[in-house]
């Protein structure tokens, strides 16, 4: 934890001390993958993002890759494409009915 500089008046240190725990709180719930996604409360979004940034990983992956006999590209391609696809479709489709 970090050390913060508090002032005399004991109206404004409460305010400062009470800002940086919520900080602190806040920062402890975003977690690793919370920062490049958001917080808590955005967990289904969260692994959506996640799921589109790991199938585009495996996109750049192909483009650098052999063509396998067992495994053609355009079928990996097709598969990343899907998650892709299905993330976005989630992650920006209607919320309400």
């Amino acid at each position: 934890m970090s050390r913060i500089e508090l002032p005399s008046d004991p109206k404004a240190r409460g305010r400062i001390v009470e800002a940086h725990v919520a900080t602190e709180a806040r920062k402890t719930e975003m977690g690793l993958l919370g920062g490049l996604y958001g917080g808590l409360a955005e967990k289904p979004g969260n692994i959506a993002g996640f799921a589109i940034t790991i199938a585009f990983i495996g996109i750049l992956v192909l483009l650098v890759a052999p063509d396998s006999a067992t495994f053609p590209k355009r079928e990996a391609l097709t598969l990343f494409g899907g998650i892709i696809t299905g993330a976005l479709g989630f992650l920006f489709g209607r919320t309400t009915s």
